[in-house]
């Protein structure tokens, strides 16, 4: 992650799963390889759910 001053900080999964979304509840796998790639391939639940919106409005003709 890069900050307006130029420095470089890491994110922990915790940090990072909450970035994208995640609950709280959620539970990772310990390796932090394994749970970098769930959170790197998943997709945000706020995305996903506008994405949803405007692909049914299409669809059904309807403005939200």
């Amino acid at each position: 992650m890069w900050l307006p001053d130029g420095t470089v900080k890491s994110l922990s999964i915790e940090g990072a799963a909450k970035l994208q979304g995640f609950p709280d509840w959620y539970e990772f796998p310990n390796e932090t390889a394994t749970a970098g790639s769930i959170i790197g391939y998943s997709v945000p639940p706020s995305f996903a759910t506008q994405l949803f919106i405007s692909a049914q409005s299409k669809l059904l003709g309807v403005t939200v």
